[in-house]
């Protein structure tokens, strides 16, 4: 099964797919790549903007290649992807993805953002308010 994870930032994404997820599943989160490629930041959510380049371009390499697999894993395939546009969403549908969208609301998002270091609070307050104002 392909579930695809959607919400604003600090909504809890990571965390949904962490409790859901099993051994072996595919899990892809632009945070978790962006951390990997440098593991030496005190908070994984404070990358550049060369890094978040770079990790998009992994990410989106990923997500095609686990598409790819379908039916062909036993494993469940996890892509958080915090607001696909149409194109992105036809595609996931094309391949019988579940969405799931988590939504703790917006107050919840704010209050889970002050409590992360300051680094990227702005960008992504603007995230978060971009997803509400979306919807």
């Amino acid at each position: 099964m392909i579930t695809v994870v959607t919400g604003p930032p600090c909504a809890g994404k990571s965390t949904y797919v962490r409790e859901w997820s099993e051994k072996g599943d595919i899990i892809i989160d632009m945070d978790a790549i962006a951390s990997a490629m440098t593991p030496f930041l005190d908070d994984e959510h404070d990358y550049s903007n060369e890094v978040r380049l770079v990790a998009r371009e992994a990410r989106k390499g990923a997500i095609r290649s686990a598409l790819g697999l379908g039916s062909m894993t036993r494993h469940n395939i996890w892509i958080i992807h915090t607001s696909p546009d149409r194109e992105w969403l036809r595609r996931y549908r094309s391949f019988n993805a579940r969405i799931k969208t988590i939504d703790p609301g917006r107050d919840v998002c704010l209050a889970r953002l002050a409590e992360r270091p300051k680094g990227q609070h702005v960008k992504t307050r603007r995230v978060i308010d971009d997803w509400y104002h979306g919807r």
